[in-house]
């Protein structure tokens, strides 16, 4: 070991008189034993708390849907298309206050921006058991659209400051599931909150009480919980929070602490890529806000009762959850992005296609595609955000590309809560050709994009003369640099 590297990292260099690139590695190793341990820590800690976190985000997004099935519509007198508006009012704070929110959990950190943020959209997700028209109503969903915005892209940007490039996609995988999880959990929750009669509330009065209570909980939990970042981790000895830090700014992280840099924030927009990342994740969350938003209402063509269509959402959102994590975990081994998501569109693709062919009648085959919407629906988003970060070593850009990439998913939603037409039951056959179309765009665009990194990798590489490796980028700002490799 050298003799200037602090004994506590226990690393060691690459073979003697070669250098990091030469070796084809990054510069230093560290002791795998203490690299298991503090992965271990941060996956038994953190991932729980944040996936716990998202679901309950995720249902305070989703739960307006499942409502609607048991009369919400109709309890509140909606005329028209008004629902439909609700979703709308809803996805515009949304959209806006994303990128603003995760600059913010840069600035002041995710330990105190999380834990306001479900304060923010549990309380009016609990308020919206009480309301009695369209108008309180508007007022509920838009506050749950404020303070919901920034949620993911914040939480996306933190677990990039605790998990390498590699090491990155499995994690946000798992937390995604928590989303996918929503989707059978939710189905779950109004199953049994609809068993429940009062001449006092509405039926789905309770579903609200139950889920915005349980947000306001985890939120004071999350708060005590959640450090800053890994140089503030109580869990981890001083040895680990060097070797983190290390490791990550071997990868990719330079300072966990860098200053708010303007110029820096909006770099990834100065090329090509921020724009080809933005597209990408409108086209990905099109596919992904149709599947959430309107699940219980697809399967509610099946025609089953209202009880039964939320309890039949349930196998197809679980076993999505599972391809989920298995897909990212096999993304990270294989440290490949591009053809994974554009798999994952082939199946959502397929089934879409065989919704908008197969006669309303034949139930069977139609469930079945709700399964392939639902596995392909969801693993293109967390290995996209993973491909985006993997690809920004600047902090600044990161943490603003993030926010940009979620709220230009999050415009999807505006397309998603717009195409689904009442008077089209029970084929809906203007979001089957949508979801088809984004489905087919999906593939084209990842399997290009990826193709191009792979030829842009091995033209640097003739240019240095050397291969470098991909994980080598200590000490490079941005992805221009010509010792910088993308992960393709």
């Amino acid at each position: 070991m050298s003799n200037n590297q602090p004994p506590s990292l226990d690393v060691k260099h690459g073979e003697r008189g070669k250098t990091p690139s030469e070796n084809g590695d990054s510069e230093m190793t560290f002791d795998p034993a203490v690299v298991k341990k503090l992965k271990l820590k941060t996956d038994l800690i953190l991932l729980p708390i944040l996936s716990i976190a998202y679901l309950f985000n995720s249902l305070a997004r989703s739960n307006i849907s499942n409502a609607n099935t048991a009369g919400l519509t109709k309890d509140l007198h909606l005329q028209g298309n008004q629902f439909n508006q609700v979703l709308t009012y809803y996805q515009i704070p949304f959209i806006i206050f994303g990128p603003l929110v995760t600059m913010l959990t840069k600035q002041f950190g995710a330990n105190i921006t999380i834990p306001v943020m479900m304060v923010g959209f549990g309380t009016p997700s609990l308020a919206t058991a009480f309301v009695h028209n369209f108008g309180e109503l508007v007022a509920c969903r838009v506050l749950v659209g404020i303070f919901e915005s920034g949620f993911l892209a914040s939480v996306i940007y933190y677990l990039s400051l605790w998990y390498t490039r590699t090491e990155l996609a499995s994690r946000i995988g798992i937390f995604y599931a928590a989303l996918t999880s929503s989707s059978a959990f939710g189905g779950l929750l109004a199953f049994g909150m609809f068993q429940l009669n009062s001449d006092k509330y509405f039926q789905w009065s309770y579903l609200f009480i139950l889920e915005g209570s349980l947000s306001l909980f985890w939120a004071i939990l999350t708060f005590l919980v959640l450090p800053r970042q890994t140089s503030t981790a109580w869990f981890f000895s001083e040895q680990e929070r060097d070797i983190a830090a290390a490791r990550l700014a071997q990868d990719s992280v330079t300072s966990a602490e860098s200053k708010f840099n303007i110029k820096e924030s909006f770099s990834e927009f100065f090329t090509l890529h921020g724009y080809i990342r933005v597209v990408i994740s409108f086209v990905s969350g099109t596919i992904l806000t149709s599947n959430a938003n309107f699940l219980a209402m697809i399967v509610r063509r099946l025609g089953f009762s209202v009880i039964k269509t939320n309890l039949y959402t349930v196998a197809p959102a679980l076993t999505g959850a599972v391809f989920l994590v298995a897909w990212c975990k096999l993304s990270d081994r294989l440290r490949e992005r591009g053809f994974h998501m554009a798999a994952s569109a082939v199946v959502s693709l397929i089934g879409y296609v065989i919704l908008s062919t197969i006669d309303t009648n034949n139930t069977s085959v139609l469930y079945f595609a709700m399964f392939l919407c639902t596995i392909g629906a969801y693993p293109a988003t967390p290995i996209g955000s993973t491909w985006m970060l993997s690809n920004i070593p600047n902090l600044n850009a990161r943490a603003m590309t993030s926010g940009l990439y979620i709220s230009f998913g999050n415009c999807a939603g505006l397309l998603s809560s717009n195409i689904y037409h009442e008077w089209e039951s029970p084929r809906y056959q203007t979001s089957l050709s949508t979801n088809i179309g984004m489905s087919i765009a999906l593939i084209t665009i990842t399997s290009s994009y990826g193709l191009w990194m792979r030829w842009e990798n091995k033209r640097r590489d003739n240019a240095a003369g050397v291969a470098l490796a991909e994980s080598t980028s200590q000490g490079i700002n941005n992805a221009r640099d010509p010792r910088f490799r993308f992960q393709v």
